[in-house]
């Protein structure tokens, strides 16, 4: 069992991605499950019927290890049981855990290559991060995805697809939201359009707190 504050529930393909910082030990734990695409349907996930919240506490059962797919060390196995919700956090009250953002998920651009795992040791992965952006936007790509934009600590651009779904709502609906934000940013695993391109995972923005 593990008691962690949501910070991440965000869309895939087959359901969601949950993520969030175990109380106990202060790093970061993502369920997955068996399937192929790890994603926890709302069987697995819902307390008393509804969605698990970010700043949620929720108890989740879970196995000690995971498939790290090559570059997501914090997975970790769902096992059968029920999750619940133990408490709820302030907004502020994550502020202690936002990290450095000069470098955010191992480089300065939008993706990763899956072959830099190949060479760093597995102490060094990391998939999750949770940063603090006093200046970020939100708006529409090229192809009409909502996309976080904002620069990371050094001055470098980025431009994350955003997958928080209440997040997203608001914005589909043009409320006003808050420029400042701490953002949990996510490393998808490796994919790739075709045979002929190297795998790469991408950045997102899998969950969104407003200051």
């Amino acid at each position: 069992m593990a008691r962690i504050i949501c910070l991440a529930n965000s869309t895939r393909p087959g359901g969601r991605c949950i993520a969030g910082i175990d109380i106990d030990t202060g790093k970061w734990v993502r369920p997955v499950s068996h399937s192929t695409t790890r994603a926890i349907t709302f069987d697995m996930r819902n307390i008393e019927g509804e969605e698990p919240e970010i700043l949620d506490v929720i108890e989740i059962p879970l196995e000690d290890h995971g498939p790290d797919d090559g570059c997501q060390p914090e997975n970790r196995l769902v096992k059968p049981g029920k999750w619940r919700k133990v408490d709820q956090k302030k907004s502020r009250e994550v502020i202690n855990y936002c990290e450095d953002n000069s470098v955010i998920l191992h480089n300065h651009i939008d993706r990763v290559l899956a072959t830099f795992f190949e060479e760093l040791p597995r102490r060094k992965w990391k998939s999750l991060q949770l940063i603090r952006n006093k200046n970020v936007s939100f708006n529409l790509d090229f192809w009409g995805k909502r996309r976080a934009f904002f620069c990371d600590g050094e001055g470098h651009g980025l431009e994350l697809a955003v997958k928080d779904p209440v997040f997203l709502n608001k914005l589909v609906k043009e409320e006003p939201v808050s420029s400042d934000c701490i953002m949990t940013i996510s490393l998808a695993g490796p994919w790739s359009p075709n045979e002929t391109e190297p795998k790469r995972c991408y950045k997102l923005v899998a969950g969104v707190i407003e200051l």
